[in-house]
């Protein structure tokens, strides 16, 4: 009976005994599946990349220009941004909405014949040939639209056009576009010749035409700006400067070459060791453009200074600029960049731990150039020297308990 009795007593133990040994593995798998996720680690590859040392100034830039006078519902033929000569016509005067219409069909039919005319004049090249165009221009064309360069959209889409236009006529699929070219000159002409009476403008001199819409919102005249000392400069930013006519048909850049003025305390004015320097406007003309030091003149009673930067590249989005905030980059150094999460200082030597493997590994760096995000350092390293991270190495920018020679 008493031996009945002990045999619930031994299972309740040993049930109790299995519980606690189950409860032992699961805290022990915890606790690893813990370290193991505290110790996760994130790598970059060290890639070439260009920093500069750079200032922004807000300031005004002037050009050389002229009016192109003209008023009313102008439709424009030349592109903002196009060269012109004297005497070419850059807008036509609408005396009604359906006058625009028709222009719009003109410039049309203008571009399809002249592509369906390609088309008949280009043929005899092989299949593959073809079949290659065809597919380079349609992956060219949806690149384009899924990267937002909506300005080269058209060349684009003609290319593409012209590929399959010309593999349809080496394939048999049309005997050609005869036809077609005839019947859409016949409304071209058409179209033209009702055109053809309407009052046009015309370019006065040469240089690079803006449409009213493209050109600044003010007036700043570069005779005026550059006779100005950095106090006279100082007051005209702050005060501002007469808005342009709106009543006119555009303007014209006389010449391919403009000016940026600013003032900046004396502390920020390191432009005077410098000859060029790299000039961009963020939002509007993100490429930088080379420019030159044209003029650093210093007021050290007021603690300013003026300085003129000259730029000889011109373009449509370059035509608007007026009052603007700019980027000026000083100088500029090419190396490999690293994120500055990834420094550390060993026995007071600045490094970096990479990624061997399944090793980690402290290598030495030598600084080129940093700023608050990253720093640059030559892309020449070399194990045993003082800079020892190379290209392509794999930087671990995040981790925790790093150790040279440590495993991952």
């Amino acid at each position: 009976m008493r031996e009945r009795q002990d045999r619930p007593a031994a299972k309740k133990f040993f049930q109790a005994v299995g519980l606690l040994a189950l409860a032992l593995v699961s805290v022990y798998i915890i606790v690893q599946c813990f370290v193991i996720f505290r110790q996760s680690y994130k790598t970059e590859t060290a890639i070439r990349y260009t920093m500069a040392e750079s200032v922004r100034l807000s300031g005004v830039v002037a050009f050389d220009s002229v009016d192109v006078a003209g008023s009313g519902n102008l439709g424009y033929l030349v592109q903002d941004g196009e060269r012109v000569t004297n005497g070419t016509v850059v807008a036509e005067c609408y005396t009604n909405d359906e006058q625009g219409v028709q222009r719009e069909r003109l410039d049309r039919l203008a571009r399809t014949i002249t592509l369906l005319t390609k088309s008949q004049n280009s043929t005899g090249s092989e299949l593959s040939v073809l079949t290659n165009q065809t597919r380079q221009s349609l992956y060219n064309l949806l690149d384009k639209l899924d990267t937002a360069q909506y300005g080269g959209i058209s060349e684009a889409e003609d290319n593409f056009l012209l590929a399959q236009n010309r593999l349809q006529i080496s394939t048999g699929q049309t005997a050609g576009f005869s036809q077609t070219i005839a019947a859409l000159q016949e409304e071209y002409d058409g179209l033209k010749s009702q055109l053809n009476t309407l009052q046009t403008i015309t370019a006065a001199t040469n240089g690079y035409f803006s449409s009213t819409a493209a050109s600044p919102l003010i007036r700043a005249d570069r005779q005026t700006l550059d006779e100005a000392d950095p106090a006279a400069l100082q007051t005209m930013l702050q005060e501002g400067f007469p808005a342009a006519d709106t009543g006119r048909a555009g303007q014209i850049a006389t010449g391919f070459s403009w000016k940026f003025y600013a003032v900046c305390d004396l502390d920020t004015a390191r432009f005077e060791n410098v000859g060029t320097v790299k000039i961009s406007v963020p939002g509007k003309q993100n490429t930088p453009l080379s420019a030159t030091v044209e003029e650093v003149q210093t007021d050290k009673d007021g603690g300013i200074a003026k300085i003129v930067l000259q730029c000889q590249t011109i373009n449509a989005d370059i035509l608007g600029f007026g009052l603007e905030t700019v980027q000026i980059d000083l100088k500029t150094y090419e190396g490999i960049r690293i994120d500055k999460a990834a420094l550390h200082i060993v026995d007071g030597q600045r490094g970096v731990y990479v990624k061997y493997g399944n090793l980690q590994r402290f290598l030495k760096i030598e600084t080129l150039y940093e700023d608050e995000n990253y720093i640059l350092i030559p892309d020449n390293g070399k194990l045993g020297t003082d800079n020892e991270v190379r290209l392509y190495d794999e930087i671990i920018v995040q981790g925790t308990n790093l150790q040279d020679g440590k495993l991952l």
